[in-house]
């Protein structure tokens, strides 16, 4: 076997190893556990921590949603959503982080277009924690324990489909619980590691190169 025979082989597997790793290099979806695994695994993230809102000791009620940054909180069948104060009824909602937001039965936020990184602490006010499953618009369903007061439990995830909206609702274990959020991050997933079109295009140039050339020499 000659020389460029060996190199047109070498390039026709780094060829076909790029086009198998460029369709599987990234799942589908990644759950975390982890604000600083999540914050490492996206980019360009927008953090929402609710301050400000409130009045300090007391509560501020939206009855149809609140919209921050693009982002639309709903948290009952009205919409109504409420941002509390960490000194409101004290500790009921402190979770060492300041203001939280209160849903009822669910806290639902509905996102602008192309988010594909969403994280958040989750809290409930149930006293020894408890359960949330989260669902996002792809259809997605997971479900994610929260820590006892006053630790906070993490949620994020990072996909390669965008995501137009996300719902947390509390597990009845057997307490069910107000469901709270604090530290609410969106953004985009960090890019896989896909080959560049580019790339592609030069391995299938030398390939058609060499071939050429083991063609003339054989007629």
């Amino acid at each position: 076997m000659n020389t460029l025979t060996k190199l047109a082989l070498s390039l026709i597997a780094a060829a076909t190893f790029c086009l198998i790793t460029s369709t599987s290099a990234r799942a589908d979806t990644v759950v975390f556990t982890n604000s600083a695994a999540f914050t490492a695994a996206a980019t360009g993230l927008t953090t929402l921590d609710f301050e400000g809102i409130a009045p300090p000791l007391s509560v501020a009620n939206f009855g149809s949603g609140m919209t921050l940054q693009g982002v639309t909180f709903t948290g009952a069948t009205s919409g109504m959503i409420s941002v509390v104060d960490s000194g409101f009824f004290a500790p009921l909602f402190d979770f060492q982080s300041g203001a939280v937001l209160s849903g009822f039965a669910f806290i639902e936020a509905t996102l602008p277009p192309g988010i594909t990184a969403i994280g958040t602490d989750l809290m409930t006010t149930n006293p020894t924690g408890g359960s949330f499953d989260v669902v996002l618009s792809t259809g997605e369903v997971f479900t994610v324990s929260t820590a006892v007061r006053p630790d906070r439990g993490f949620f994020g995830v990072t996909t390669d489909v965008a995501i137009s909206s996300i719902r947390f609702t509390t597990v009845v274990t057997p307490i069910r619980g107000i469901p709270l959020l604090d530290n609410f991050s969106f953004g985009q997933a960090q890019p896989s590691n896909v080959p560049e079109p580019g790339t592609l295009v030069l391995l299938g140039s030398g390939i058609a190169g060499i071939a050429a050339r083991l063609f003339r020499r054989r007629v």
